[in-house]
């Protein structure tokens, strides 16, 4: 079940590039929950943006001089081991740079922090359930897409 909030200031992106950023990101995540690229698991694959006022991001206090990212990765125990989140944390951080259009360096890199947070299956409901031992297809006839969703 993939879930990712996204923090960065406004405007760091345009809503072009900032739309490409959470599609892909999302991929990512799936890729690497080894959940399928499928219509149903793309409508329970979530993404949110957080923007916030430039000045409402501070580092060591002040305004820092170029935009930092955060991500925070949700994702039920088990669904990823210690590889597939550095995974995570690397294809992130590398697609962040890419669609900014900077250098993969240290110091741009270090502008990119991702936070893999953990729950158990029983803390994850879907549509008033807790996340099933079998995973989301057995979930599938208690969720509901409305059709507003938009599906890539």
């Amino acid at each position: 079940m993939p879930m990712i909030d996204l923090t960065l200031p406004r405007g760091a992106l345009s809503a072009d590039k900032l739309e490409d950023l959470m599609h892909r990101a999302i991929k990512t995540l799936m890729f690497w929950e080894k959940i399928p690229d499928t219509p149903e698991a793309r409508n329970i694959a979530w993404a949110t943006v957080n923007e916030v006022d430039s000045r409402h991001m501070v580092v060591g206090g002040l305004p820092p001089e170029r935009p930092r990212y955060r991500f925070r990765v949700h994702t039920i125990q088990g669904l990823m081991d210690e590889g597939a989140i550095s995974g995570v944390m690397r294809d992130l951080t590398k697609l962040v740079l890419e669609i900014e259009g900077s250098e993969h360096n240290p110091d741009n890199a270090g502008r990119v922090w991702v936070i893999v947070r953990e729950y158990p299956r029983s803390h994850w409901g879907i549509g008033g359930y807790p996340y099933p031992p079998a995973g989301f297809r057995a979930a599938a006839s208690e969720i509901r897409v409305s059709p507003e969703d938009k599906v890539y």
